[in-house]
């Protein structure tokens, strides 16, 4: 870790809780992103095969 630039007795106690709410941050946002980009290109997929297939009625 970094130096800890929090002043008093519970500063340590502080950096710790908020180190270990960044890295828990960085791993929700790694999962978001991933369940993000899996929908995504399944939407992209199911979008494609729609506009492929689809007869448009012209008047």
């Amino acid at each position: 870790m970094q130096q800890n630039y929090l002043h008093g007795a519970d500063s340590p106690q502080i950096n710790v809780f908020l180190a270990a709410t960044g890295w828990n941050l960085k791993k929700m946002m790694k999962k978001l992103k991933e369940k993000f980009l899996f929908y995504l290109n399944i939407f992209i997929q199911k979008f494609q095969i729609l506009l492929f297939t689809a007869k448009f009625i012209y008047y």
